[in-house]
């Protein structure tokens, strides 16, 4: 499939507002789109329904206002279901056909705009099922009460910072949501562990090594747990890290491709025949990963050089007058990082550092070759180099 065809252009980078989205409901043209109600700040929250099949599905995202991966690939598949007659028609039909699907781009408008975790309240609405003391919380469990959808699709962001246990990093990781503090899996749920399968069979297409499960400790707080108890197969979709792909073009796509073969799949009920062990055998996330890992090097010393790696990770600190973001970096650890990876992974044999390392804070390091050239130098945990 031409995926370029379906992109929503408008939406480029993570940094796009409530307002962006809404001008972007705006000029699509389409009467289907609903305000659910507002923000704590009073922002709109809408709905688009398409389709008109018995098997409802619902689809939400970003109800952590940083975690806008899915919200722009769901515009992208907005724009494959609403595009005119192509080669992909007899997909487009079957899938519209047979289900009548309920997408949320956008939960947290008020959290996208600050581009924070939580919402103006400070609340995390992913743990206010049960307290319901959000407005955004409030109306997303209504919503589900009312339409009582046979699948939801929680679109979310993970950290860059998993990879799999052969030391690759997690692009997409997926779950279904414990009913309970058992762990059981009850016919609601095997439906998506099904779905799951088929989803990742698909991306495994294009990122086998790339694809692992999330945790599926219980939450009791949580809307996905709550939402499979209350009898909606749900699935949750967890984007994370690829090399150089910052603004999450890459990984954009592959929620569209897992989505749409999800949406495939439960048009044809396709899901059925799929064995659940396939869901088990995927790789669980680690943490055995850094941004950045330099191997053996030297650091001079009064008392004797001696050698070690040293892992490298950043934070992000968004400016909100110009709607930037700042890589900070600083030195996770260092010694026998052996059973670490990187997504930059730099032999340092013949390298150096004079400085002593210091941990959790910014960082003040250079890096120097035998020929005592900085090769790499970070100041108050800005990069001098361009690319990271």
């Amino acid at each position: 499939m031409n995926y370029k065809k379906y992109t929503c252009n408008a939406l480029k980078n993570r940094l796009f507002t409530w307002v962006d989205i809404d001008t972007l409901i705006q000029k699509t043209g389409i009467t289907q789109w609903q305000q659910l109600g507002t923000s704590y700040l009073g922002k709109p929250i809408r709905m688009l329904t398409l389709g008109t099949g018995p098997v409802k599905i619902m689809v939400w995202s970003q109800m952590h206002g940083d975690e806008p991966t899915a919200t722009a690939a769901i515009f992208d598949i907005i724009n494959f279901f609403i595009a005119g007659a192509d080669e992909n028609q007899n997909l487009r039909n079957t899938i519209l056909s047979n289900c009548s699907i309920y997408f949320i781009p956008l939960v947290n408008p008020d959290g996208a705009e600050a581009y924070t975790r939580s919402n103006a309240q400070k609340i995390d609405i992913n743990r206010d099922y049960v307290a319901q003391q959000s407005p955004e919380g409030k109306l997303l469990k209504q919503v589900r009460n009312d339409l009582k959808p046979d699948f939801c699709f929680n679109m979310h962001n993970q950290s860059t910072l998993y990879c799999t246990k052969n030391k690759q990093a997690v692009a997409m990781a997926f779950l279904a949501p414990p009913y309970d503090a058992t762990l059981q899996v009850n016919w609601v749920r095997e439906q998506a562990i099904k779905v799951i399968v088929c989803m990742v069979q698909q991306l495994q297409k294009h990122i086998p090594q790339h694809i692992a499960r999330f945790n599926d400790a219980f939450e009791p707080r949580a809307f996905g747990d709550n939402f499979q108890a209350a009898g909606s197969s749900t699935i949750l979709v967890e984007s994370g890290g690829w090399l150089n792909d910052d603004e999450k073009q890459t990984i954009r796509k592959y929620n569209f491709i897992a989505l749409l073969k999800a949406f495939e799949v439960i048009a044809t009920q396709s899901y059925q025949n799929k064995d659940v062990i396939n869901y088990l055998m995927l790789p669980e996330n680690q943490k055995n990963i850094f941004h950045i890992l330099f191997k053996n090097v030297r650091v001079k010393s009064k008392k004797g050089d001696y050698r070690l790696d040293i892992g490298l990770n950043y934070t992000e600190k968004f400016n909100p007058k110009t709607r930037t973001l700042t890589k900070l970096w600083h030195v996770e650890e260092v010694g026998d990082l052996s059973t670490y990876t990187a997504y930059t992974l730099i032999e340092g044999s013949g390298f150096y550092v004079t400085k002593p390392i210091v941990l959790a804070h910014l960082t003040n390091l250079q890096v120097f070759n035998a020929n005592h050239q900085v090769l790499y130098s970070w100041i108050k945990g800005i990069s001098n180099h361009k690319n990271q």
